[in-house]
């Protein structure tokens, strides 16, 4: 017995349809987004970005204070995270505050060049102020040791 050769063309047809509507089904799960409530929250706000670089060791750190009191830091040997308590935030946020930021010069130089010097850099809300052993400002200095004790404590 012999099939005609348009029921076999449909046939044909029948079997790709099914095929295509087959791969569809299994695709269509790797284009959907995800649901709303499994998106990441976005970053807490910056309190201040610290750098610290030079002196005779050859200090890199760099260590970032986040609204949340979460720390991250990063160092020649190693990087991390930790986290800090409210009091200890605030306590940051008034000396960067008591230092009237938004009056400081964005550069402070050594009065004297020197070879082992270390270099700062602060930025909070926005401005970033840097300077070196010999040049920085008096009201800068309570920040810096803060900063220097807490990545000193922590890391």
């Amino acid at each position: 017995m012999q099939i005609p050769a348009d029921s076999s063309r449909w046939a044909s047809a029948a079997v790709i349809l099914i095929a295509i509507l087959i791969a569809l089904a299994l695709l269509s799960g790797c284009t959907a987004r995800p649901p709303l409530n499994d998106e990441k929250p976005p970053a807490p706000d910056i309190v201040v970005d610290y750098k610290r670089t030079g002196g005779i060791a050859g200090f890199q750190d760099r260590m970032v204070v986040f609204e949340d009191g979460t720390v991250s830091y990063a160092r020649k040997d190693n990087a991390g995270t930790f986290k800090i308590p409210a009091e200890t935030l605030q306590g940051i946020r008034d000396l960067l505050e008591n230092a009237d930021f938004p009056a400081l010069a964005p550069q402070y130089p050594a009065q004297s060049p020197g070879a082992d010097y270390f270099f700062y850099s602060i930025t909070y809300k926005g401005k970033t102020v840097t300077t070196e052993t010999g040049g920085v400002p008096p009201q800068l200095e309570p920040v810096i040791r803060r900063l220097d004790a807490l990545l000193s404590e922590q890391a």
